[in-house]
């Protein structure tokens, strides 16, 4: 059974069921942080990012005391979902918060942070708190753990540098640092389905998608395409991928999307609708598309099955800053933070009432709950807040 975590309008924690019902704080208010009697509280506390460890008893997230998250210390913390239990994993300053992915195995954290103009991957364990090894810098930066969690591949660049690296490296052990022969194109996230590593790499003016083992070996090309690159492995071992590609680039919507199968090498569209983002519902059965809707001033949730159903629209809304970030790099966080209940049953997103070419901001940002069999009924309220997602199971 899914549960739901997301960041209230003051920038706390709370988590629920699936349904929105029997919400908890799981971080302090303003109200909880006043010390001994006549002690000052300290500074309001600033939570980011809530990530469920994969088997849904603790939700990591960064904390940054007060508001400036420039001159205050970022914590990597991580809190029991009884309530109880807190651990601080790691942290330092002169960093600014990005990303934050569970191991498949929930022993340890890689954390992707903004350094000095650059971004830093850094992976940190239970066993070793308050020690982060630098994994790998530069910009962009993209990765993966392996299946079994004991390596993370990495799709890394370098200002002013056309083409980037991709590594395959022991985060935490001293095996040796495998680099992939073939530079990595213009795609994002490399992702792993099966035994098999999925990538791009430079093909006559577009993006030749590979599939090979871990360490890149036996590369085998899958399908080719031009601009940038999204890749969507379907889940439970499926060998189905969802395939998009923007070619007018970075910023541009995706043409659509296909699903190529691995096994078969076969490809069919799923749509030709232009989208911004895209997640396979945990069933496997649809995916849950995001469209931007110009003429109506906001975006659309489409539920789009794949076995040629037509498209059920699931609502309109205006994002909140969170929610573009995370939409713009959705290829990333879709693999830590789904907004697709486990069941199938339910969407969470965070923004504002929108749609028929106005967008009401007058009051703040919502949590909102689609129930994807009733889509004809209006969104759930469940609270103030700027970005929420569900566990895995």
């Amino acid at each position: 059974m899914s549960r739901l975590a997301w960041v209230t309008g003051d920038r706390q924690i709370a988590i629920a069921a699936a349904d929105g019902s029997g919400a908890n704080l799981l971080t302090a208010g303003i109200a909880q942080q006043f010390g001994a009697w006549g002690q000052l509280a300290r500074p309001q506390a600033q939570w980011s990012w809530p990530t469920w460890s994969p088997d849904g008893k603790w939700v990591a997230a960064f904390m940054v005391e007060g508001a400036d998250e420039e001159s205050s210390p970022v914590r990597v913390q991580v809190l029991g979902v009884d309530g109880v239990h807190q651990e601080l994993w790691w942290e330092a300053g002169g960093v600014a918060p990005i990303y934050l992915q569970w191991q498949p195995q929930g022993e340890a954290l890689a954390a992707l942070v903004q350094r000095s103009g650059e971004l830093n991957l850094l992976a940190i364990r239970r066993s070793e708190m308050g020690r982060a090894r630098l994994v790998e810098e530069g910009v962009p930066v993209f990765f993966s753990w392996t299946p079994e969690g004991g390596r993370l591949l990495v799709h890394a660049g370098d200002r002013g540098v056309a083409r980037g690296r991709l590594v395959l490296r022991d985060p935490f052990g001293t095996a040796e640092d495998v680099i992939y022969d073939r530079p990595p194109g213009s795609f994002c996230a490399p992702v792993f389905v099966g035994g098999s590593a999925l990538w791009a790499t430079p093909e006559d003016g577009g993006s030749l998608i590979y599939a090979s083992t871990p360490d890149g070996r036996r590369a085998r090309p899958i399908i080719n395409r031009k601009g940038l690159c999204a890749l969507i492995a379907a889940p439970g071992g499926s060998s189905l991928l969802a395939v998009a590609n923007a070619p007018g680039g970075e910023g541009t919507p995706y043409a659509g999307i296909d699903l190529c199968d691995l096994v078969s090498q076969e490809v069919r569209p799923l749509t030709r609708m232009p989208c911004l983002a895209f997640f396979w519902s945990p069933t496997g059965e649809w995916l849950l598309v995001a469209e931007v809707c110009s003429d109506d001033n906001c975006l659309r949730w489409w539920k789009m099955a794949i076995n040629g159903d037509a498209p059920v629209p699931l609502g309109t809304f205006w994002p909140t800053r969170d929610v573009i970030f995370f939409l713009h790099f959705f290829d990333q966080y879709t693999m830590s933070h789904p907004l697709v209940s486990h069941d199938g049953r339910h969407i969470v997103f965070a923004g504002y009432p929108a749609g028929g070419g106005h967008a009401d901001l007058s009051r703040p940002p919502r949590i909102y709950l689609c129930d994807v069999d009733r889509p004809e009924e209006p969104a759930t309220e469940v609270d103030g807040g700027s970005f929420a997602v569900f566990s895995h199971g």
